[in-house]
């Protein structure tokens, strides 16, 4: 008592306070060091890695959650070494532990990317590949990556073996990708499920959402695109050098469905052309374009569908995918490129559309839709011309 009147502390509280300072020094010390460790370690393995080479801007590592962040990360082809085009960037990229998963003994992580960028080229000398993660999957240690977000996204083609050089351009991607395991029990019976939107050039609007098991024997995986309102004008570098024609009005959409399961894939994809306008030529236009873009590594997609009219159809997906080095992720971005090649293609061929004899109100023109005989709805004549036609009878 007499202790405590002088102002000393009491002996235990005393040992609590050094006890405390110490682990508070502890930690400082360790957080300080860990950003520089990790620093090293991330530059060490951009470095040391085949055909890249990487930049950042800082590492940033946390203690409570566990957690890593990469700030403006840039990722260039190794020997050329070019940071001002590289192949791959992002403002920032993050991944976190979930604490109750690893006091379970658990490993489960989410991640983000934050404004990514990807870059692929096509050069003669270098064809255009698409890694697949199947591999390097169960090479890792067991774990759950429960969800991959990315936020402002940006994917950019470019083919260097054509003239023009014509790009690409998929813009504003906010994408999600759930349930990715490394081993099949931790992923609790559920598929990987992909879903996105996106910019297509300057108009149009996509939509795609895949599922899929990446550790299946055998390829497993379904999914849908859609492509809306796409403005066919934004196609001159690609079709006027093949073909000689151009698209200067209209617009395009794209839809696809498909899925794979015991060695078979099916499906179909639908395009809708609406009021495009193509210069006449003797050439046809649908096989040059898929002579351009068609993936010769995956031909899935029918082309004799009797008297199919190209403005609105339906061509079938229909295969075999028994080959045994065939590849997830290759395969269901062969399958969607390939939807968006034959829609493309298929919606130009025979263009313009049948007009009908005169105006049509919606319900016609609908009630016409969906007759099994009808086929598809013929394009409207202006009332200029409606007028006239009615004047001559």
């Amino acid at each position: 008592m007499n202790r405590g009147k002088t102002g000393r502390l009491p002996r235990w509280l005393r040992r609590t306070v050094i006890a405390s300072a110490i682990v508070v020094g502890v930690v400082v010390a360790i957080r300080m060091l860990l950003d520089p460790v990790a620093t090293h370690f991330t530059r060490k393995a951009l470095n040391d890695a085949d055909a890249i080479r990487g930049d950042f801007h800082s590492v940033h590592v946390t203690v409570l959650p566990p957690g890593y962040e990469i700030i403006r990360i840039k990722l260039v082809e190794h020997p050329t070494d070019d940071w001002k085009h590289p192949l791959f960037y992002a403002e920032r990229v993050a991944a976190r532990l979930d604490l109750r998963e690893l006091l379970h003994g658990r490993v489960a992580a989410s991640a983000r990317l934050d404004e990514p960028k990807l870059v692929f080229i096509s050069r003669k000398d270098t064809p255009l590949r698409i890694p697949d993660v199947r591999k390097a999957l169960t090479g890792l240690m067991p774990a759950r990556i429960n969800r991959v977000e990315v936020r402002d996204g940006e994917v950019v083609y470019q083919d260097l073996t054509a003239p023009r050089d014509p790009k690409i351009w998929v813009h504003e991607i906010e994408l999600a990708v759930e349930n990715l395991a490394t081993r099949s029990k931790l992923a609790g019976g559920r598929p990987l499920t992909a879903s996105g939107s996106a910019r297509l050039g300057r108009s149009g609007d996509v939509t795609t959402f895949v599922s899929a098991n990446p550790l299946a024997p055998k390829l497993e995986f379904a999914g849908q695109l859609a492509v809306k309102g796409w403005k066919v004008a934004e196609l001159f570098d690609l079709i006027e050098p093949a073909t000689g024609v151009q698209t200067p009005e209209g617009t395009l959409d794209v839809f696809a469905e498909f899925t794979a399961a015991n060695g078979r894939i099916l499906g179909g994809v639908k395009p809708v052309a609406k009021n495009v306008k193509v210069r006449p030529t003797d050439d046809d236009f649908g096989n040059k374009l898929k002579a351009w873009l068609a993936d010769k590594a995956l031909r899935q997609f029918s082309d004799r569908v009797p008297d199919r009219n190209a403005v609105v159809t339906i061509i079938p997906i229909k295969g075999r995918l028994d080959k045994p080095d065939m590849q997830l992720w290759p395969t269901v971005i062969g399958v969607i490129r390939n939807a968006f090649v034959e829609g493309i293609s298929a919606g130009f061929t025979h263009l313009p559309p049948p007009t009908a004899e005169k105006q049509e109100g919606k319900i016609e023109q609908l009630r016409k839709g969906l007759k099994k005989d009808e086929g598809p709805p013929e394009a409207q004549p202006s009332l200029t011309q409606s007028a006239k036609k009615g004047q001559k009878s």
